[in-house]
C-alpha cells in the first residue's frame, strides 16, 4: 500500500503522463568545473534526505568535492539534502541548447545519476531563467487549457448567470449551494492538509500561477465532479432527456477537468483521487438537504441576514496557513457570491417575482429557435455587462472606502491582507445580487425576460 501511494504522490507520474500528451522539459547541458576533488567518506556518511539517509555513493559519481565548513545546498526530487557544511565550492553553469542564455540558473536541472533525479538550486537568487518547456501536441494544449478552465472564476462567472438569465433559476439555485459548500470544504483542508504540488522540475508547471497555493484535495477535481453530477441529479426528473446522455456527458466533463490538472502539472494522481473521495462524501450528505436548504433561503424572513452572517462566519474562522496562499481569498470570493444570490434570490420571492410554477414537473425540453438564441445572446450581453460595472465600480470605490474607514497600516501585510479578503467578500456579493437581481430587473425593464425565469421555486 505505501508503494502504491508513493506512486500516485510521485511527480514522475505526473511526468509521464505529460510526456505522453506531448509536455516536455527542454533539455539542457551542464558543465561542471570542479577543484581539489576529494573523497570524504565521513561527509557523505552524514548527508540525509528528509530526514533519513541516502547512498554516498550517489556523490561519488557526482564527483563532488568534500571541504569541510561549507555550506550549500542540494535538492533531490525538490527535497532539501542536508550537505553536513561538508561540500566543496563549485562552480556549475547551464547551457540551454535554445534560447535560454542567463549565465546562471536558479531553477534545477535534472541529472540522472544511478537511476535518481538530482538536481542544483538557489545557485543565484537573482536570476530570473526558468527551465524552459516544449509542446509538441497543440492539440491536447488547447484540450486541456480548455478542460482546466472549467474550474476557475472566468467559466463559473459565465455559466452561472447564463444558467440563472437563460435555463432554469432554481436548479442554478441548488448547484450554486452545492459549488459553494464544496469548494469551502475543499479549500479549508489545502491550508489544513499542506501537501505542496508536485515539484518542478521534474514536473512542468504550466500554470505556476497557482503554485502558491497546496495540492491536496484536488479543489478542480471536487468541483469537476460536483457542478456536472449535481446538474444531472437536480434535472433528471425535472426534465424529460435521456439519463443516459446526461450522466455521459457528466463523466467526460469530470475525467477532462481531473486529466487537465495531471496534464498542466499542477496537481498528483493522489492529490485527484483524494478530490475525488471527498467530494464523493460531501455530496452523499448534502444532496438529500438541498431541496430544504432552498425553500429556507428562499422564503424564510431571515434568510439574507443568515446567510451573510454565516459565510462571514466561515471566512472568518478559515484555517490559517503556515504562509500565504490566494486560497482565502479565493474562498471569501465564493462565499461571497453565494450570499449574494441567496439574497437576491430571496428578495424577488419577497416582491413576489418568484411564484410557483403552473405546472408540476417533469417539463419537456423546448428546442431554441433562432429568436430564443438571439434573446439568450442579448440577456448574456446586458447581464454581463451589468456584472463588468458592479465589479468595476467596488473595485474602485469599495477597497478606497474600506480603508479609509479602517485606517489600516498598508505596511501591514496580514491587516492588508484580510481586508484583502473582506473586499473581495463584498464585491463578489454584490456580483451574485446582481446576477439574480438587478440583472433580471433590466431584463424586465427591456420586456427581453425568459418567459419562466419569475415561476421557478
Amino acid at each position: 500500500m505505501d508503494d502504491i501511494i508513493k506512486i500516485l504522490k510521485s511527480p514522475y507520474s505526473v511526468v509521464k503522463f505529460q510526456n505522453f500528451f506531448g509536455v516536455y522539459r527542454t533539455e539542457y547541458e551542464a558543465e561542471s568545473k570542479y577543484s581539489d576533488i576529494r573523497s570524504c567518506s565521513q561527509c557523505k556518511s552524514s548527508v540525509s534526505i528528509n530526514g533519513g539517509p541516502t547512498d554516498p555513493g550517489i556523490f561519488d559519481n557526482l564527483n563532488i568535492d568534500c571541504q569541510k565548513n561549507l555550506k550549500e545546498k542540494l535538492t533531490l526530487n525538490g527535497s532539501v539534502v542536508s550537505n553536513g557544511d561538508c561540500f566543496g565550492e563549485k562552480e556549475i553553469r547551464y547551457r540551454h541548447r535554445r534560447e535560454c542564455s542567463c549565465d546562471s540558473i536558479l531553477s534545477s536541472t535534472p541529472s540522472d545519476v544511478d537511476g535518481v533525479q538530482l538536481s542544483v538550486s538557489d545557485i543565484d537568487s537573482d536570476s530570473e531563467c526558468q527551465a524552459e518547456y516544449e509542446i509538441r501536441n497543440k492539440f491536447w494544449y488547447y484540450f486541456f487549457s480548455f478542460g482546466a478552465s472549467l474550474g476557475y472564476e472566468l467559466f463559473y462567472s459565465s455559466f452561472f448567470p447564463f444558467w440563472f438569465w437563460n435555463i432554469d433559476g432554481a436548479v442554478g439555485r441548488r448547484v450554486i449551494m452545492v459549488w459553494v459548500s464544496i469548494m469551502y470544504v475543499g479549500q479549508a483542508l489545502k491550508d489544513v492538509i499542506r501537501w505542496p504540488r508536485p515539484s518542478a522540475p521534474p514536473v512542468v508547471q504550466l500554470e505556476p500561477g497557482y503554485s502558491e497555493e497546496y495540492g491536496m484535495p484536488s479543489t478542480h477535481a471536487m468541483v469537476g465532479a460536483a457542478v456536472p453530477f449535481s446538474l444531472l441529479i437536480f434535472t433528471m426528473h425535472r426534465y424529460e432527456y435521456p439519463i443516459i446522455i446526461g450522466l455521459l456527458i457528466a463523466i467526460l466533463w469530470c475525467a477532462l477537468v481531473c486529466c487537465s490538472r495531471l496534464y498542466m502539472g499542477m496537481h498528483t494522481i493522489l492529490d485527484i483521487l483524494g478530490g475525488l473521495f471527498l467530494v464523493t462524501l460531501l455530496m452523499v450528505v448534502l444532496l438529500p438537504i438541498i431541496d430544504t436548504i432552498d425553500s429556507f433561503f428562499l422564503t424564510h424572513r431571515y434568510s439574507p441576514l443568515v446567510s451573510i452572517l454565516f459565510t462571514m462566519l466561515l471566512v472568518i474562522v478559515y484555517p490559517s496557513s503556515d504562509r500565504w496562499t490566494p486560497a482565502r481569498s479565493d474562498t471569501a470570493t465564493i462565499l461571497g457570491s453565494g450570499a449574494g444570490v441567496v439574497v437576491g434570490t430571496w428578495l424577488n420571492y419577497r416582491l413576489g417575482i418568484i411564484r410557483g410554477p403552473g405546472l408540476p414537473p417533469p417539463y419537456q425540453i423546448m428546442w431554441p429557435d433562432y429568436h430564443v438564441v438571439g434573446l439568450a445572446l442579448l440577456r448574456a450581453s446586458i447581464g454581463i455587462s451589468c456584472i463588468v460595472a458592479t465589479r468595476a465600480i467596488f473595485k474602485s470605490i469599495l477597497y478606497a472606502v474600506i480603508c479609509n474607514v479602517l485606517k489600516f497600516d498598508d505596511q501591514n501585510l496580514k491587516t492588508k491582507h484580510n481586508v484583502q479578503v473582506f473586499f473581495k467578500y463584498l464585491t463578489y456579493s454584490a456580483i451574485g445580487f446582481t446576477i439574480t437581481y438587478l440583472s433580471p430587473m433590466v431584463f424586465r425593464f427591456l420586456n427581453i425576460e425568459r418567459i419562466t425565469m419569475f415561476t421557478e421555486v
